[in-house]
Formats: structure tokens, C-alpha cells, sequence
């Protein structure tokens, strides 16, 4: 039991000040089942409790953001856990909740991670339960997903190009499901080819970013040309005294 508590201790740290998981919990536990729980803590496994809020979490905010589908929400649980079972550092670690909340130079793994507190906790109703029940299931194993070579996604309606850019030039489509896209990572073959490539994209982010020099360097011209005409005009004014 301590050895538990410990755990949860830990990974609250990751959790960047969230509050103790128990009260975080106990928000959307009936009250009846609740009492039920607590009348004997040797029957409740926290570590697969926490696994479970924050696989939850993930599920619940990214599909909050998007109005996911139900396949796409499936999907996002199964990158989180294969992330984890991937242990690798790059991605948190081996443990779910460490995935979840990773941040690497002051960037979230997953976007909602970094919001405020107030912003990044479940407010229950329909849309909290759904996420408990996919997230449920992907940790027992029993949906029907699919294919979990993915370990990345992305939603292009609302990613930019600069962003979409570099999926598309660092990772290998998957498939689509929902309003997101998913990625695994490329061998090194694939890897080359993608170096090479010219996604869409990349074509419009280039486009823009060439755009936006254009306006800049029309601008700097009309203050070049507004200044000189203003140095003109002080010349003629003291020629004429």
C-alpha cells in the first residue's frame, strides 16, 4: 500500500502543481461507489486507477479540441499507450502519466498538458465518461482499433503549415481516422525519401514565408524612399534662405 501511495506521490510531480489525484478522482466517482472504494483501500489498485485518469485526459482534451470522432478518440489512447509501452525518453518514459504530461524546453507532448490547471481538468458529464470508457478499453486491450504502428497524429484543419511541414517530412502516414491523421516514424529509406519531398504543405509554408519577406522589404523600401524624400525637402528649405 505505501509502495502505491509512493508511486502516486511521484507521479504527481509530473503533473507540473496538478492537485492529488484522490480528490481529482473522487470528481467523477459516484458518491455510493465511492464510499464503497474507501471502506477498504486494499481492494483499489491506484497505479491502474492514475494509468487510467490520464490516458482519460488525453482522450477527453484532444477530442474536446476537435470534436473528434469516436474511432479518432480510440486511436489517440492507443498512440499514448504505445508511446509508453515504447519507453523511450523522447516520449516521458514508461509510464503513462509521464507520457501524458511530458514537456521537453517548455513544449508539451500533448498540447492541453501546458494549459492552466482550472483549464486542464474534467468537468464529467457525457464527454468525460466516453474518454473512462475508451481509455478503458484500449488499457485492457479490448477494442478494435487496429493498427498500433502509430505513434503520432495530427489534425490538418487546424495545424498550420509550418507544423504540417515537418510531419510530413519526418514521419510516415499511417492512416485517417476521424479529424486526425496518423504518423509512425520512417527507416532510414524512408527517411531519405521523405527528406526529399515537397508535401503540399512545405509548398505553402514556402510560399508564405516568401510572401511575408516581399511585404517586408516593400515596407523597409517606402521608409527608405519617405526618408529620403524628407532629407530632400530639409536640403531645399535651407537652400532657399
Amino acid at each position: 500500500m505505501n509502495a502505491l501511495i509512493g508511486r502516486l506521490a511521484a507521479c504527481l510531480v509530473s503533473f507540473a502543481g496538478a492537485v492529488a489525484l484522490a480528490p481529482a478522482y473522487a470528481a467523477y466517482i459516484p458518491l455510493a461507489e465511492l464510499d464503497v472504494a474507501e471502506s477498504d483501500d486494499r481492494q483499489r489498485d491506484f497505479s491502474a486507477e492514475t494509468d487510467l485518469y490520464c490516458v482519460a485526459l488525453a482522450v477527453y482534451f484532444e477530442e474536446g479540441s476537435t470534436s473528434e470522432t469516436l474511432e479518432g478518440q480510440h486511436h489517440i489512447a492507443r498512440v499514448v499507450i504505445e508511446r509508453a509501452r515504447a519507453d523511450r525518453t523522447k516520449w516521458g518514459g514508461r509510464e503513462l502519466c509521464d507520457v501524458v504530461f511530458y514537456k521537453r524546453a517548455g513544449v508539451c507532448q500533448f498540447s492541453f498538458a501546458c494549459l492552466p490547471l482550472a483549464r486542464r481538468t474534467p468537468r464529467g458529464g457525457r464527454r468525460w465518461e466516453t474518454a473512462m470508457a475508451i481509455a478503458s478499453e484500449e488499457l485492457a486491450g479490448r477494442s478494435e482499433s487496429g493498427d498500433n504502428a502509430a505513434r503520432y497524429y495530427m489534425n490538418p484543419a487546424i495545424t498550420s503549415d509550418r507544423n504540417a511541414c515537418r510531419f510530413r517530412k519526418e514521419f510516415v502516414p499511417v492512416f485517417e481516422a476521424g479529424r486526425h491523421e496518423f504518423f509512425r516514424e520512417p527507416d532510414e529509406d524512408e527517411r531519405r525519401m521523405l527528406a526529399s519531398s515537397e508535401p503540399e504543405a512545405c509548398k505553402r509554408y514556402k510560399a508564405a514565408l516568401e510572401m511575408k519577406k516581399k511585404i517586408a522589404k516593400a515596407a523597409a523600401e517606402k521608409r527608405r524612399k519617405a526618408q529620403a524624400a524628407k532629407l530632400k525637402g530639409k536640403r531645399s528649405k535651407y537652400a532657399g534662405r
